[in-house]
């Protein structure tokens, strides 16, 4: 109870404080403004004669000519939205080609509302034909269609009417047809989306009044400073100066992954399937600083689950990047639990859920070097993820088996990567990568549901290594690259439970002076599993994995094509080949598969 109090306090004065500290800024701002004319006037330098101002102006020329990088040269506030709202920026070499670019005022429309965005048409099919299993009178290894079409909007509205507000709309809808043979049902459905059904979206939708010192923001949004956390409420950005701005914001939580209005706010439930009501109060508090070369990012966000089923969460988090002259980068991002379930389950009750550290290095022009580590952890609230999960099997009758949708397993991976990467030749014309990651899955201990009967599955561990050729000005121009990748096995069993070679080479080009761009591939992978168990009947837990090889081959393409300047289209398709055989020696019926995607995009 004390904790919750405390959180809840804290969620209040993260929405009261930051308007407070915005309402006095403005404040003084307005009052102030004769005062700082009169001590202009009061400081006003003496008159200087031709020559001295004829000198300055030269002098001030000069400036101009120069790239100004003083703090006073820097915008008042910074802009933490995710999104470039300038609509005064001078057009630059860098985005003259871009399609989805922001636009910039003309006559017409600084002194009105600049109305930018776009609309894109995504469809995307995926089918098998594959025949009958051995020795069975039904069923064969073909898997059902997979076909779905997107819509997307998105649309920013600068400078309403010439004021200080500016809003973004950003809706998506997902059609998915229903199968005519096979209708859907809770526990038989089609997997697109979340939940195989048709999807509508709103992804953000906020409105922004941005003062001198202080932004202030309503509707649906997401802190990429604060862990990317997505809420519906209000956030407010404070600007201490031009390199740090506060951050605070309090509001509901929708679940985590939803991707549907419909699924936003369900009814949550608990690992035994209580109802656990349907909303979440989150709020958070923090800061960002920026400079020319470094940016940073720190701040905590709780969670609280309204019906009380499940304690509050309460996690802090930061991010940054560092740019040390043109030969090394530092960046950083880490989200560490330390209220709530995940922090729960740890043995020092302190979850480090997400971390990711790294550092590019590039001693010379034609040498790159690179190594990053990787944790991820779940992340999320057990009555969120408790409302898409079967309830435990509390019959007692029959034997006691393990439900894997029966309640979360928090299970951390981690990875550790290093690349070299070199240009040869002329120009740099060839260039040789190679890397080597090792991935790492700790040992699961599963329970049944009558609470005593468990089973390990030990630890998982491999190493990668990957290498690669690209000739970047081959025949015609064209752009020829081979690359290839061997995982190993440390231990006794192998990361994700298989060993995988994988072989491409592609050919990339250019058409039409860079209008367009396509690229062709073929690719061939096989998966060897680390066969803990050769029984197929499962009679063990550790025996219903690793049981099976295969191999995958695919041809395909892709195109990218400037149809008009305001229109953009993206196409590919690819066929491959499977085939699969079991421990026991049976070989199933090789399976074709077609991938093939589409999307039309227009901008206004």
């Amino acid at each position: 109870m004390p904790v919750r109090r405390a959180l809840a306090i804290a969620l209040a004065l993260v929405s009261v404080v930051p308007p407070a500290l915005a309402k006095q800024e403005e404040d003084e701002e307005e009052d102030g403004g004769g005062s700082d004319e009169e001590e202009e006037e009061e400081a006003a330098p003496p008159k200087k004669n031709a020559n001295e101002d004829k000198e300055a102006k030269d002098e001030a020329k000069q400036d101009e000519e120069e790239e100004d990088v003083t703090d006073e040269a820097l915008r008042p506030k910074q802009n933490l939205t995710g999104h470039d709202l300038g609509t005064t920026k001078r057009s630059n070499e860098f985005e003259r080609d871009r399609f989805f670019v922001d636009k910039v005022d003309t006559e017409k429309t600084e002194e009105g509302t600049l109305i930018q965005g776009s609309i894109a048409s995504s469809s995307f099919l995926y089918k098998e034909t594959g025949g009958a299993y051995p020795n069975l009178m039904v069923g064969n290894a073909a898997g059902p269609t997979r076909l779905f079409t997107d819509l997307r909007l998105q649309t920013d509205f600068r400078h309403i009417k010439a004021s200080r507000w500016e809003a973004r709309v950003d809706a998506r809808a997902r059609f998915v047809p229903q199968p005519a043979n096979a209708p859907l049902t809770p526990t038989n459905q089609v997997q697109s989306g979340l939940n195989g059904k048709n999807e509508f979206e709103i992804r953000e939708l906020w409105l922004i009044r941005s003062g001198k010192r202080s932004d202030f923001f309503l509707g649906r949004q997401f802190v990429p400073d604060l862990g990317a956390v997505k809420f519906d409420g209000v956030r407010v950005d404070y600007a201490k100066s031009a390199k740090l701005t506060l951050i605070g914001f309090g509001g509901l939580y929708p679940v985590r992954g939803s991707r549907s209005l419909s699924t936003d706010y369900i009814q949550l439930k608990t690992e035994d399937g209580t109802a656990a009501g349907r909303l979440v109060a989150t709020g958070g508090f923090g800061g960002a600083y920026r400079t020319i070369n470094a940016y940073g990012a720190i701040g905590g966000v709780t969670m609280i689950p309204l019906s009380r089923k499940e304690s509050a969460r309460f996690y802090v988090t930061s991010q940054g990047y560092l740019r040390s002259g043109s030969k090394l980068d530092l960046y950083h991002f880490a989200l560490v639990d330390l209220i709530g379930a995940a922090a729960t389950a740890s043995s020092t009750h302190v979850q480090f859920t997400n971390v990711s550290a790294g550092a590019n290095v590039k001693p010379n022009p034609r040498l790159r070097l690179t190594a990053s580590v990787n944790r991820v952890d779940t992340e999320t609230l057990n009555v969120q993820a408790g409302a898409f999960l079967d309830p435990l099997d509390t019959t007692g009758m029959g034997p006691k088996v393990v439900q894997n949708a029966a309640y979360i397993v928090r299970v951390a991976t981690d990875s550790v990567r290093a690349g070299v990467s070199t240009g040869l030749g002329n120009l740099q014309r060839f260039e040789v990568s190679v890397a080597a990651t090792f991935r790492h899955r700790p040992e699961l201990t599963l329970t049944a549901p009558d609470g005593m009967t468990t089973a390990k599955l030990p630890a998982a561990k491999s190493v990668e290594v990957w290498g690669g050729i690209v000739d970047r000005r081959s025949i015609k121009a064209t752009r020829i690259g081979i690359d290839g990748g061997q995982s190993f096995s440390v231990g006794d069993v192998a990361y994700q439970r298989s060993e995988v070679f994988t072989g491409r080479l592609f050919v990339n080009r250019l058409i039409q002076d860079g209008r367009g761009e396509w690229e062709g591939e073929a690719q061939y992978a096989k998966v060897k599993d680390s066969t803990i168990g050769q029984n197929l009947t499962c009679a063990m837990i550790s025996d219903c994995y690793g049981t099976s090889n295969n191999t995958v081959m695919s041809v395909g393409g892709q195109l990218f094509y400037r149809i008009k300047p305001d229109w953009f289209g993206i196409g590919t398709l690819h066929v491959m080949r499977i085939s699969n055989k079991r421990s026991d020696a049976l070989v199933d019926p090789t399976v074709t598969g077609i991938t093939g995607f589409i999307r039309i995009a227009k901008r206004f």
